[in-house]
């Protein structure tokens, strides 16, 4: 189940991969004068490091060098250097940049319009006269 669940994951990430391009795509065609909004940049640099989590968890639920429930990768004292090296690299280390990286969207979207300012400039209306 874990390799299942862990593909679902990785298998989001590559859509969320087209996502962000896609996005990018469409604003650069949409404002070509305009650089790429921080957001995406960011989202687009998170990107690497959810694959690669993504593919440990495949990994782990497939090889045993890198599965906790082979008992190869304990020693007299628990549990392998080598196999806590790459739990903390391919593991823990890509979940806490990404997360680092994902509050950095907080900063970056700051200046973003209200969602009441997006619905008026689609309807090209002042910001500030909502209907009810």
């Amino acid at each position: 189940m874990r390799t299942v669940g862990q593909s679902i994951f990785l298998s989001i990430n590559i859509f969320l991969l087209y996502c962000i391009l896609d996005t990018i795509c469409q604003s650069r065609l949409e404002n070509p004068n305009k650089r790429t909004h921080s957001t995406l940049l960011i989202l687009l640099a998170i990107w690497p490091c959810l694959c690669i989590r993504g593919l440990y968890g495949v990994m782990s639920g497939v090889l045993p060098a890198f599965n906790y429930f082979n008992p190869d990768n304990y020693g007299e004292t628990g549990l392998k250097d080598s196999f806590l090296a790459s739990e903390y690299v391919m593991g823990t280390t890509m979940e806490w940049v990404s997360c680092t990286m994902l509050m950095l969207t907080y900063i970056t979207s700051q200046n973003d319009p209200k969602k009441a300012d997006l619905q008026a400039e689609k309807e090209n209306k002042d910001p500030l006269v909502m209907e009810a």
